[in-house]
């Protein structure tokens, strides 16, 4: 074993300092063994406007990260037609194409934090951000109080 840390990832390791992309759509960077990595594309929501009432975020061919398109009402009509068609449910099943990120790492070292995404997977198909309860590891009990 060497005395030197590095990160693994995917099977590749990288040197300490060492700063990669596993992704054209993400940068990390090897610290302490571990590694911590950003996303390059934006991650920004698109609200309905009066000039853009239906925006709706695709994959570019040629292009790394997704870009947001204004739709025409009709497209939009026959888009949300033909997921209803084929939907079981608008709880069970969502009519847009899945994107999200990852769940965050836990907020907490020990004992309940909080995990947060953002995400598309909801009944309108809009990009929101998701919280869920996490738990890395039980936390270490207290000693006992000393008597006063």
């Amino acid at each position: 074993e060497d005395d030197e840390e590095g990160c693994e990832v995917n099977g590749r390791v990288y040197r300490e300092g060492e700063v990669f992309q596993p992704s054209c759509k993400i940068q990390c960077h090897c610290l302490d063994g571990g590694f911590n990595c950003i996303p390059l594309c934006q991650e920004d929501v698109r609200l309905p406007t009066p000039d853009c009432p239906y925006p709706r975020r695709v994959e570019i061919p040629g292009k790394c990260c997704p870009e947001w398109i204004c739709e025409a009402q009709d497209q939009q009509l026959l888009r949300d037609a033909r997921a209803a068609a084929g939907a079981v449910s608008p709880l069970l099943r969502s009519p847009c194409q899945a994107w999200g990120t990852e769940w965050s790492p836990c907020s907490a070292t020990c004992g309940l934090g909080l995990a947060t995404r953002v995400s598309n997977q909801n009944r309108y198909c809009r990009l929101e951000t998701q919280r869920r309860l996490c738990m890395a590891r039980a936390c270490p009990a207290l000693p006992a109080a000393f008597p006063a």
